[in-house]
């Protein structure tokens, strides 16, 4: 058996429908475009990110300060993917944190932001893989006699830890 940590990754930009997603663009472009001004030359400014960052390397630090804004909706999902069913049906992806990757941003064109969530779980017990599906319990710590459920492989689900037990 083994300990692991699912990731699981989606992108946010103008094209994206559910109302959740459309409050994390529109949160973080508003942001994104403070944060540009901040770190961008006064005397020969640029209008993308990935100008910017060549430009000046501390901007590197911008996905993070747009993690703020993104943060309040992510609380909001209550430490759980619902959108993620198991073989069952059920919809109980456990989260415990994320972490938001700037793909792309202009600071005049909302239609080129982009960004990643990637919502990682707390650690899982890794039983066995079984038919394209994963065989996991919550109880990482029991020896034996376990609660398991069976979540489907998902194109956007990676192993993102990995620990032998």
């Amino acid at each position: 058996m083994k300990k692991i940590k699912l990731a699981f990754r989606i992108i946010i930009d103008q094209s994206s429908e559910m109302i959740w997603d459309r409050y994390i663009f529109d949160d973080t472009y508003f942001e994104y475009k403070i944060q540009h001004q901040v770190f961008d030359h006064k005397e020969n400014p640029v209008k993308n990110y990935w100008e910017l960052l060549q430009r000046n390397p501390n901007a590197k630090q911008i996905p993070f300060l747009l993690s703020g804004a993104a943060s309040n909706y992510v609380s909001q999902l209550g430490g759980i993917i619902r959108s993620l069913p198991d073989v069952l049906g059920n919809t109980f992806f456990p989260i415990d944190n994320f972490r938001l990757d700037l793909i792309s941003s202009n600071i005049e064109d909302p239609s080129k932001h982009k960004v990643g969530l990637t919502f990682f779980t707390p650690e899982l017990l890794l039983i066995d893989i079984i038919d394209n599906k994963y065989l996991l319990s919550h109880d990482v710590d029991k020896e034996n006699g376990f609660e398991t459920y069976m979540l489907p492989f998902h194109p956007q689900i990676a192993i993102a830890y990995y620990q032998e037990i």
